[in-house]
């Protein structure tokens, strides 16, 4: 099949409505709602003359492009604009002439003429839908991808160059390459478009700003306000409502294509009022999208009206990330049917109170006053300064037990556990009688700057010092809260081994609300895996089961690094409540491995070379430079951190060596592996002068997992590594897998230096300043030392990452850290799969702190290619590098492709 795709530029109206004044308003320093934009659009033929109507849902994207498996697709592009631009795909199949990428990559000539073309030029690319890259049998018939400029690509897609592709199992579209198994599909893209970053900025405000020296001198200083203004909270490119034309039927099959792009914060969780759809296979009414995530669901509507689709993540509805999506009967007489069960009726009154989120004065996960001076919960729980310390005026509600609403009905057993929570509204399902115990858990930043109550809450809990702009007065009251309570004064949470415990997992808030939900002693099922840990989002439910087969008390609680520190961790215990008592479990081997903390100095990125060759640059202009340069006031890119190193016997005489194929673990630890079955032993030696410990998460099924120590701080200082438990004759002598050919282990996280135990001494050491005497609070040099690494590399200095082509090959990647710590990994021509309660195809990964995932990967087509986190300022930041894949000739000889090292 064949495309022509013209690129030009236009002005794109974001449309202003009555409530958009803060973001689309014009004034003298102030854009409004219309911007300049490069945008594909599509044509008839290479005259390009004769533009093909799009519908008008479709907003600023580019047209969609559709295939099935087995075809080739050849896109024809024009560059009419005015730089120079390209076109990358995701989800099918390339060589590197038609990736549409620019970065170092070894090649030259003809095999670089793809990666941006120039104004007034033409290319060709070709793309094919091989079997490799197919939906599995478990996918929707048709799975979402994207294709955008990819020279800059956080600038070229801010410009407005995306669009959507669909690759579809065979027999899905018809001659017209329309779906003939739906009645209607659409694509929607939820993304906060950052003007800021477009290469229009300068010409926007020259064309649309009267007063444009000052508007200049607010774009060079950064201002946030004027920044903000420029921030789109938008779907396909219309806010607050003005998407036109999403206009479905009753009882008629509507498939849902929805994509998210953009930057940190691009945590959209879009709602369909008044539907639910099947999302890989489960019912949902919420989907989860981030930078580069792309989903496929279905729906059958069933009631008519006009219907509300949003992003529900608070600063986004409110910023105008919302439309309409219209159900009308369509001649059909199908209306919504009653349920066949009984009707339940609940009496629920909201009423106001006052909320205490630690009511025992204590911080039981250490069991010192929530107001010891310097503690992590001080500032929650102190009234000093004006703080209000952590009582507030809240509304909640509250059940009754008839419609005269006299009589509260009783809290009694483990409802205790439901803390700020209302009543549980349950409709029973047939396998009910078999769960022994259900928890329902909210995971919430809870905001009281943003309540309704905040004035009268300083006037009750306040003093003449309470500043509501004042940045930690607004911190004091942001309440990182397990069903309201947090430090561990949650109760309720009981169980007894070997019962049947389901939890329901809840999290509603803003884009900072990005939990890893982890317990501590016990594996959950989830997906048909087991886990130990969980991501939930806002306006995100999730539930799992589990059967607890380890007594004692266990910590419950979220790794997002600020959250666990300021107080979302709470305590559940499991006891042995049978007579019963189960056979001990037998272990016929142990697995030594000797294993020392030690401190070094690692070195970010000790060849710049690549990252100036990718954005053409020099070494002060780099992006890079904030993060690696040292000065007076920048520690550069070497810092002291401590590791862990895996040694040959409990002598810890001698390290044992990396091998080539470990090479790419960097600073992480040595993979620990055992089989199901085997017990793990590690002989820990501390050669660190602060005291170090190994904290394991545990699994029982082929997933992998992590050792590292608890606190934010150890982890940011170095200390982690990979845990890889497998089924049984999975291993070798060796410990090495023999069911495949390559494994690699990958950890995506910024390593926050501000954090480290180390920061004093790096300051020390590298700026030879008395670290008492320096402002290690200034926004810049706390910037400079966020180092957005996989693996502890940045800007592609991470090495190791060698294939040959078709190798069968497994990924454990791997996201730790805090809220910025949002990463979704895109693999550059190469599909994969993960496994959920089935298998699934992808060419990207979400990852967030406390997720662990194992992906399958067969090397394809041979080439250096660019493995990276999408998230925007993650990629200025470095998080990027190649990886390399051989041809095999002959079936065992190798060559490496020219120029493919980078050392």
């Amino acid at each position: 099949m064949c495309v022509w795709i013209k690129l030009l530029v236009i002005a794109w109206c974001f449309r202003l409505t009555l409530h958009a004044s803060d973001f689309l308003t014009k004034g003298p320093t102030r854009i409004g709602s219309v911007y300049k934009k490069a945008l594909y659009r599509q044509y008839t033929d290479d005259s390009y003359s004769t533009e093909i109507p799009k519908p008008a849902w479709l907003g600023f994207l580019g047209p969609i492009i559709r295939a099935e498996v087995g075809d080739v697709i050849e896109v024809h592009m024009k560059n009419f604009a005015s730089i120079p631009y390209s076109l990358h795909p995701h989800g099918v199949f390339y060589e590197k002439n038609s990736e549409g990428a620019l970065y170092p990559d070894g090649t030259t000539g003809s095999k670089k003429s793809d990666d941006a073309v120039d104004p007034g030029k033409s290319y060709t690319y070709t793309w094919q839908v091989k079997p490799e890259y197919a939906p599995t049998e478990a996918d929707a018939n048709c799975l979402t991808w994207i294709y955008h400029s990819h020279g800059d690509a956080p600038k070229d897609i801010s410009s407005g160059l995306i669009g959507a592709l669909l690759t579809c199992k065979k027999g899905t579209l018809d001659s017209k390459q329309k779906r003939s198994d739906v009645d209607e599909d659409f694509i929607l893209m939820f993304s906060v478009v950052d003007e800021n970053l477009s290469w229009y900025l300068e010409e926007n405000i020259k064309m649309f700003c009267s007063d444009q020296d000052a508007t200049n001198q607010l774009k060079n200083n950064a201002d946030e306000e004027f920044r903000e203004s420029n921030l789109m909270h938008s779907i396909n490119g219309y806010v607050y409502g003005n998407l036109p034309e999403l206009k479905v039927c009753v009882g008629r099959s509507v498939s849902w294509h929805l994509f998210g792009i953009g930057n940190e914060v691009d945590i959209h969780s879009a709602y369909f009022h008044g539907h639910t759809l099947l999302d890989r296979m489960h019912r949902t009414d919420v989907l989860s999208l981030f930078p580069a995530t792309f989903v496929t669901a279905t729906m059958i509507p069933k009631t008519k009206g006009k219907w509300l689709l949003s992003c529900q993540v608070n600063d986004h509805v409110q910023a105008g990330m919302q439309s309409f999506y219209e159900v009308s009967a369509c001649g059909s007489t199908a209306s919504a049917t009653e349920a066949p069960g009984k009707e339940r009726r609940f009496y629920i009154a909201a009423e106001e109170m006052v909320w205490d989120y630690a009511p025992s004065g204590m911080n039981y996960m250490t069991n010192k006053p929530l107001t010891e001076p310097d503690s992590d919960s001080e500032s929650y729980f102190s009234r000093d300064g004006g703080y209000l310390g952590g009582k507030y005026l809240k509304a909640r509600y509250i059940s009754y037990t008839d419609d005269t609403f006299t009589t509260k009905t009783h809290l009694a057993g483990s409802d205790v556990h439901l803390g700020i929570l209302g009543k549980i509204l349950t409709c029973v399902l047939d396998h009910a009688d078999k769960i022994q115990h259900e928890f329902f858990l909210l995971f919430s930043v809870m905001d009281e700057n943003e309540s309704w109550y905040l004035e009268e809450n300083i006037k009750k809990f306040g003093s003449s010092d309470s500043d509501p702009a004042n940045q930690e007065f607004q911190e004091s009251n942001k309440m990182h809260a397990v069903n309201g309570l947090m430090y561990g004064n949650l109760e309720g949470l009981d169980l007894c081994t070997w019962e049947h415990v389901m939890w329901h997992v809840l999290g509603l808030g803003t884009e900072v609300d990005i939990h890893g939900v982890y317990f501590e002693g016990n594996t959950f099922r989830r997906d048909g895996m087991n886990r130990d840990t969980l991501s939930v989002f806002p306006h995100t439910t999730v539930t799992v089961s589990m059967t607890p087969d380890n007594n004692g008390q266990f910590e419950l609680s979220c790794h997002t690094g600020d959250h666990y520190e300021a107080g979302m961790r709470q305590h559940y215990e499991v006891k042995a409540c049978s007579t019963v008592t189960p056979a001990p479990e037998h272990f016929p081997s142990t697995v030594r491995y000797y294993i020392a903390a030690e401190k070094v100095e690692w070195n970010y990125a000790p060849n710049r070379t690549w990252e100036l060759e990718k954005h053409n640059t020099t070494l002060e202009e780099s992006p890079g430079s904030i993060f690696l340069e040292h000065s007076d006031t920048q520690i550069g890119g070497k810092y002291k951190k401590v590791v862990f190193r895996e040694y040959i016997d409990d002598t810890f005489t001698k390290r044992k060596p990396r091998l080539p194929e470990e090479e790419h673990l960097e600073i992480m630890g040595p993979i620990i592996r055992a089989e199901v079955g085997e017990r793990i032993q590690v002989v820990f030696k501390n050669n660190a002068k602060r005291p170090y410990s190994i904290h394991a998460h545990g699994v029982k099924t082929m997933i992998q997992t992590l050792y590292y120590v608890n606190v934010l701080q150890d982890l940011m200082s170095g200390l982690v590594g990979p845990l890889i438990v497998c089924r049984k004759n999975t291993l070798n002598s060796d410990r090495r897998r023999t069911d495949i050919d390559k494994e690699f282990a990958l950890l995506f996280m910024v390593f926050d230096e501000n954090e480290s135990h180390y920061l004093d001494e790096n300051i020390k050491t590298y700026l030879n300043t008395d670290p008492n005497e320096f402002d290690k609070y200034d926004g810049d040099f706390m910037e400079s030392n966020k180092m957005h690494g996989i693996n502890g590399k940045l800007y592609a200095n991470l090495h190791g990452l060698s294939m040959t082509e078709n190798d069968k090959t497994e990924w454990y990647l791997i996201g730790l850290g805090n809220e910025v710590d949002m990463h979704t990994v895109h693999f550059h021509a190469q599909s994969f799969i993960y496994k959920m309660n089935h298998s699934h195809r992808a060419d990207v990964y979400d990852l967030f702190p406390g997720t662990f995932q194992t992906i399958e990967l067969t090397a394809g087509s041979p080439g250096q290619w660019l493995l990276h986190c999408h998230v925007t300022d993650h990629i200025h930041a470095g998080m990027e590098t190649p990886a390399k894949h051989l041809f095999k000739l002959f079936g065992w000889c190798q060559i490496i492709l020219p120029n493919s090292d980078m050392h």
